[in-house]
């Protein structure tokens, strides 16, 4: 039944968040750095050689901190390490040809923090984590700066190789980032901040909280990701542009409230979204879009067993605040999810040559999704064909490219258990304890139905 998959996959999501909540409340960690003794130490400037760091010391980013290529960070499990306050937009980047090896455990989490105490952080309190790859964009130039101004940038253009590999991030916490870095001018550093990050890089088990801007964005790459969590987002919860095409898997955004940010760090968002994906912005150089084109190659993630929930009828929340936003030339895979509560539109495709993709390309595909309590379900104006809840065209369904199918085990002799998890078969169809194809029949469906007013949305056999 859809309701129990739902129930698997928030039970799944609040065990992890609550791991990872619980396991680093205690900021007074300990110190060191190379060969550290335990106490603090500060992570300032550029770091151009290997380094390692000590879980019984607390760090703390002062600045923007840039490890070179060539250079790898370690950072081991349970180690903190916190954004100073006291200078504007610190933040860690890991540049193009660098590599970060940051893995803890669900009982040991990475966090990192705002260096104020407990009570008083707040969403822009330091910048954020920033990881630059060699993936491949969609966006044209020699030279095509990361969000910030000329004394911060880095050029992230020209890369060649998707299979890249930027390090681990696994068993992490990003708290309280996010931070205008331009002044106004819409230049801001995220949560988490991918610049053309490869596929050989992980991100698993990563949550953000309480960021001022986005907590997950994406510009290019084909970085993928499991398990990831968003909570209380200033702006979008994942948000990606030219020409991204990761695979995601088991996710969950949750917004239930607007959380101050720090005076001065800059504002919170006018359009907070579920999903916010573009092909290339034309605002800016080396993208294009029209009615009968738009830059390649398209952007087309993969998302997959999520659950992105918004606000509700929260006061204040901006009546753009829509669940997904399809724009700009951008293609995907949206398979297997819920977008619920949120003011705006559940799913709203909102130019031409996007249509496009979705109608005539057969590039935007959304499969077995449920909209419920959203301010509308679907577009209601304009000429996109996903509006109203019409039926939606194209082929049948295909499973998603990358993301993993759940097979039985095999044993030496008796008879084969069947252990396997919930999941689609090679049909897109449901296997054991999975969701139906329609969804429709279970009990958990048509209580769904009943108390929550949903909407099915399927593609057509």
């Amino acid at each position: 039944m859809m309701i129990a998959r739902t129930r698997h996959l928030l039970v799944a999501g609040g065990l992890l968040a609550a791991a990872a909540l619980g396991a680093c409340s205690n900021d007074d960690n300990g110190g060191g750095g190379p060969n550290p003794t335990p106490g603090e130490a500060t992570l300032t400037g550029n770091i151009a050689a290997d380094r390692s760091l000590s879980a019984d010391t607390t760090y703390t980013i002062s600045g923007y901190v840039k490890v070179q290529a060539g250079a790898t960070l370690t950072i081991p499990a349970g180690t903190v390490l916190l954004g100073d306050t006291t200078v504007p937009g610190s933040s860690l980047w890991i540049l193009r040809g660098a590599s970060i090896e940051a893995t803890g455990s669900a009982s040991q989490p990475i966090v990192f923090t705002s260096a104020r105490s407990a009570g008083n952080r707040a969403p822009g309190d330091w910048g954020g984590l920033i990881i630059i790859g060699n993936g491949t964009i969609n966006r044209t130039g020699a030279t095509i700066l990361t969000e910030g101004d000329a004394a911060t940038s880095e050029n992230y253009a020209g890369g060649s190789d998707d299979a890249d590999d930027s390090g681990t991030l696994r068993y992490v916490r990003i708290e309280f980032a996010g931070y205008d870095i331009s002044n106004g001018a819409g230049q801001e550093l995220n949560a988490l901040s991918s610049y053309a990050v490869g596929r050989g890089t992980t991100y698993e088990y990563i949550q953000t909280m309480a960021g001022l801007d986005d907590s997950f964005e994406y510009w290019g790459g084909a970085v993928d990701g499991r398990y990831l969590i968003s909570y209380e987002s200033g702006d979008d919860h994942f948000d990606w542009s030219e020409g991204y095409r990761g695979r995601n898997q088991f996710m969950i955004a949750l917004q239930s409230a607007r959380l101050a940010p720090r005076p001065g760090a800059g504002v919170l968002s006018s359009d907070p979204r579920g999903f916010e994906g573009d092909g290339c912005d034309p605002g800016v150089s080396g993208c294009t879009l029209g009615a009968t084109g738009a830059s390649t190659p398209y952007s087309n993630p993969v998302f997959a067993n999520f659950t992105v929930i918004g606000p509700g009828g929260l006061a204040g929340f901006p009546a753009d605040g829509n669940g997904a936003v399809i724009r700009r030339g951008s293609g995907g895979w949206f398979v297997n999810g819920i977008i619920a509560r949120w003011p705006g539109i559940g799913i709203n495709i909102r130019d031409a040559w996007t249509d496009t993709l979705f109608v005539q390309r057969d590039s935007l595909h959304l499969s077995n999704l449920v909209l419920a309590q959203n301010g509308f379900n679907y577009d209601t104006v304009g000429g996109s064909r996903l509006r109203d809840g019409r039926q939606l065209p194209g082929r049948p369904d295909r499973h998603p490219p990358g993301v993993r199918r759940h097979r039985p085990r095999r044993h030496a002799a008796g008879p084969q258990p069947d252990h396997r998890e919930p999941g689609l078969d090679s049909e897109g169809r449901r296997t054991r304890g999975g969701w139906r194809r329609h969804g429709h029949g279970g009990q958990g469906d048509r209580l769904l139905r009943r108390h929550l007013g949903q909407h099915h949305l399927h593609r057509r056999r």
